[in-house]
């Protein structure tokens, strides 16, 4: 499995201190606060401390299920885990999730469609819309809009490489999502349709086809 990849592995940690450093550092300066205020605990910083943590939370969790093994336990609820995104995205009050996904989600299409979130988040650094939705039977759309018609960042070579029609740039610790989507994709264990304009960008995940 890609994940075994030793590189992968340093990567992927890597990514994950980036991601929890944020939020665990907001979570201390609300801790000073408190340790230094003569009359108590005040409730704007109790409510920082909490949504610090909240969001910390949220992260490790969309993290270890992008991230982790799949495994093969019981599905996912996918409005559980919208709301973890949404926790995840809590920090970025410019960028709006549009969640219309609900039902069973198995392991493996979570985790794919977790690698594929982290992806698409990327061209939305200005702020935007993020929609996750089905698409037909065997499909989840992730899509990105950029907010008051701005472009989005997309890097051609990010989105051309996990299409498979160039190769990906070398990987860091702030992409290793698309190498491992696109180590999944390779394997057979999804397949991926991209569609990228100026302002929009949207992916189209699927299970492979059964025919």
């Amino acid at each position: 499995m890609p994940q075994d990849d030793p590189d992968f592995a340093a990567l992927t940690g890597s990514r994950i201190c980036h991601d929890l450093a944020s939020p665990v550092g907001a979570a201390l300066t609300g801790l000073e606060f408190l340790s230094g205020a003569p009359g108590g605990a005040n409730p704007d910083e109790m409510a920082l401390l909490r949504d610090s943590l909240t969001g910390a939370r949220a992260t490790l969790e969309m993290l270890r299920l992008a991230f982790g093994r799949s495994g093969t336990g019981a599905a996912l609820d996918a409005t559980a885990l919208g709301t973890t995104v949404r926790g995840h995205l809590a920090a970025r009050p410019r960028l709006r999730l549009d969640w219309a996904l609900d039902g069973p989600l198995g392991r493996a299409a979570a985790q794919h469609l977790a690698l594929a979130i982290l992806c698409v988040i990327h061209a939305l650094p200005r702020g935007g819309t993020l929609t996750v939705a089905r698409a037909g039977a065997n499909g989840v759309r992730v899509a990105a809009l950029g907010a008051d018609e701005s472009d989005l960042a997309a890097e051609p070579a990010l989105w051309d490489g996990l299409a498979g029609r160039a190769a990906l740039p070398a990987p860091d610790p702030r992409r290793v999502e698309f190498h491992l989507l696109a180590a999944r994709i390779a394997c057979g264990d999804a397949r991926i349709d991209i569609t990228r304009a100026a302002q929009s960008l949207m992916t189209i995940l699927l299970r492979p086809a059964q025919d």
